[in-house]
C-alpha cells in the first residue's frame, strides 16, 4: 500500500483515502451561509418562539440579542480553528487533538446521536402540521414521506445541494424580512393596536422581570444550535480563507438581527400573553392585523424550515460518521464512496437511524419522546462548551503559521464569558421538570457512548499515523 503524508494535516493516509482529505471545492460563502442558516432558522424558531414570548414578554427580543452573542462566539471559535486547520470532522478533530482521544469520541457521537434526534423531531413536526391540512392522511405516513424525501435529497451533489440549501434560506430570510415590513407597515399606519406600548415602560418591557428572560434564554438557544452545520461543510467550499469567514459574518449578524427584530414587531403589533403555544406566533400575528394570506403563506415557510433543517443536520450527520471512521473510531465501511465523493453507506446509517427514531416515536409515550428530543439541546450545551474550551487552548498552542482569527469572538474573555453563561443556563434550566428529564437522558446516552469507548480502546488499535 502506498502511502502518503498531507501537508496540511500532518497525518499519514494510505493512497486510497486521499480524498476524504480533499476539499470538494463544491461551496462559496452565499452557499455555505445558506447551509448555516438553514440549520439555524428552522420549525424551533418559527413554531416554539412562543414559548419564548411566553416567559419573557417583550423582552424576548432581547433575549434574542444575548443568546446570539453566545452564538456568535461559538461561531467565531468554530471558525478561528477551521481556516488554520481545515480538516474532516472539524470541530471533533481539533477537540481530539488539543482534550484527548475519549472527548474526541464522546463530543462525535454525542452530536451524531443529537442531529439523528434532531432529524427526526423535524419530521414529525412536519407531519403533525400538515395533519391539520390533510386529517385523512395518518401522522406517521407524513412524517415518514417527509423524512424519504430528505434522504434522497442528500444523494445529490453537493453543488448541488448547497445551492437548494441556500434556496431554502433564501426563503425563511424573505418571509422573516416580509413580516418585518408589514408589521412595521401596520405600526406606522394604523398605529400601535396595544396600550401601553411595550416600550411605554420598565415593566411593559419587562413584564415577567429578570427570571422571565433567563428562563426564555434555553429556548433561545436551542434556537441558535444548528450552527454546526457550518463547521461541518466548511471543507466543501471553494477558497476557505475567504469564504468561511465571509459566511461566519453574514449567518451569525443576519440570524441576530433577523431574530432580535422580528421579535420586537411582533410583540408590537400582539399581546404577548395571547400567544398560542399551538401554532406559530407569525401566524397568529398575522391573523391578529387581518392578513389571511400572510398567515397562509407562513404556514407553508414554517414547513420549509423544518424541512431546512432536516436537510443541514442529515448531511452534517453523514460528515460526522465519516470523520468518525477515518480515524478508526466508527465502521471502516462508512468510508466506502464512489469517485464523486458520495459515503453511501454513511448515507444508508444516518437513513436508518432517522427511520427508526420517526418509527419508535409513534410507539413510546409522547412524554418519554420528548424528554429524549430535549436531551439534544443537552448535546448543544455540551458541544459549545467544548468547542469554547477547544479555542482557549488553540490560542496558547497554535502554530506560527496559524494567524487568522475570527472578528466574531471576543477573544479569551468572550469564551470564558460564553463558558460561564452556558453553565448558569444549564444549572436554571434544571430547575424545570421537563428540561430535568432530559438532562436525564441526555446522561445516560453520554454514558452508553462512554462504555463504548471504553470497549474500543482496550481492542486491538493502530495509530493512524502508521496506517
Amino acid at each position: 500500500m502506498v502511502i502518503l503524508k498531507s501537508a496540511r494535516t500532518g497525518i499519514v493516509l494510505p493512497r486510497r483515502e486521499r480524498i476524504e482529505e480533499e476539499p470538494k471545492g463544491g461551496l462559496n460563502a452565499f452557499s455555505l451561509s445558506g447551509i448555516g442558516i438553514g440549520g439555524v432558522i428552522g420549525a424551533g424558531f418559527f413554531l416554539g418562539s412562543g414559548l419564548a414570548v411566553r416567559e419573557a414578554g417583550p423582552a424576548v427580543s432581547l433575549a434574542f440579542l444575548l443568546g446570539g452573542l453566545i452564538m456568535m462566539q461559538v461561531l467565531g471559535a468554530m471558525a478561528s480553528i477551521n481556516v488554520n486547520r481545515l480538516q474532516p470532522g472539524s470541530f471533533r478533530v481539533y477537540a481530539e487533538q488539543f482534550l484527548g482521544p475519549y472527548t474526541g469520541f464522546l463530543l462525535g457521537w454525542v452530536m451524531f446521536t443529537s442531529s439523528i434526534l434532531g432529524i427526526g423531531s423535524e419530521a414529525i413536526a412536519m407531519g403533525v402540521f400538515v395533519h391539520l391540512w390533510l386529517p385523512h392522511l395518518p401522522l406517521p405516513v407524513l412524517a415518514t414521506s417527509f423524512t424519504v424525501i430528505i434522504i434522497l435529497l442528500n444523494m445529490m451533489n453537493m453543488r448541488f445541494f448547497g445551492r437548494i440549501e441556500a434556496g431554502m434560506a433564501a426563503v425563511k430570510v424573505l418571509a422573516l424580512l416580509a413580516f418585518i415590513i408589514v408589521g412595521c407597515y401596520v405600526l406606522v399606519t394604523r398605529g400601535a393596536p396595544q396600550v401601553p406600548s411595550p416600550l411605554s415602560g420598565w415593566h411593559s418591557f419587562f413584564p415577567m422581570g429578570v427570571s422571565g428572560i433567563l428562563q426564555s434564554m434555553l429556548v433561545v438557544i436551542f434556537s441558535y444550535s444548528g450552527i454546526g452545520a457550518v463547521a461541518m461543510a466548511a471543507r466543501e467550499v471553494n477558497r476557505p480563507r475567504i469564504e468561511i469567514p465571509e459566511a461566519s459574518r453574514i449567518m451569525s449578524f443576519g440570524s441576530i438581527g433577523l431574530y432580535a427584530i422580528s421579535m420586537l414587531v411582533l410583540v408590537m403589533i400582539t399581546p404577548w400573553h395571547s400567544v398560542s403555544l399551538k401554532k406559530s406566533p407569525f401566524v397568529h400575528a398575522f391573523d391578529v392585523i387581518g392578513l389571511e394570506w400572510g398567515a397562509a403563506a407562513l404556514n407553508i415557510v414554517v414547513l420549509l424550515a423544518a424541512f431546512s433543517v432536516m436537510a443541514a443536520a442529515y448531511y452534517a450527520s453523514i460528515q460526522m460518521i465519516v470523520s468518525l471512521s477515518v480515524v478508526k473510531k466508527g465502521p471502516r465501511f462508512f468510508l466506502q464512496h464512489s469517485r464523486n465523493g458520495f459515503y453511501r453507506n454513511a448515507w444508508i446509517a444516518v437513513a436508518a437511524g432517522v427511520l427508526i427514531v420517526v418509527g419508535i416515536s409513534f410507539l413510546l409515550p409522547s412524554t418519554l419522546y420528548n424528554y429524549l428530543v430535549s436531551a439534544s439541546s443537552y448535546f448543544t450545551f455540551l458541544n459549545w462548551t467544548i468547542n469554547l474550551i477547544v479555542y482557549v487552548i488553540w490560542k496558547k498552542r497554535r502554530g506560527e503559521n496559524e494567524t487568522y482569527e475570527s472578528k466574531l469572538i471576543w477573544g479569551r474573555p468572550g469564551a470564558y464569558g460564553s463558558i460561564i453563561a452556558i453553565l448558569f443556563l444549564f444549572v436554571i434550566s434544571l430547575k424545570v421538570h421537563d428540561f430535568r428529564m432530559g438532562f436525564y437522558a441526555a446522561f445516560a446516552l453520554a454514558a452508553v457512548i462512554s462504555i463504548a469507548y471504553r470497549i474500543w480502546s482496550r481492542g486491538p488499535r493502530r495509530d493512524p499515523r502508521t496506517r
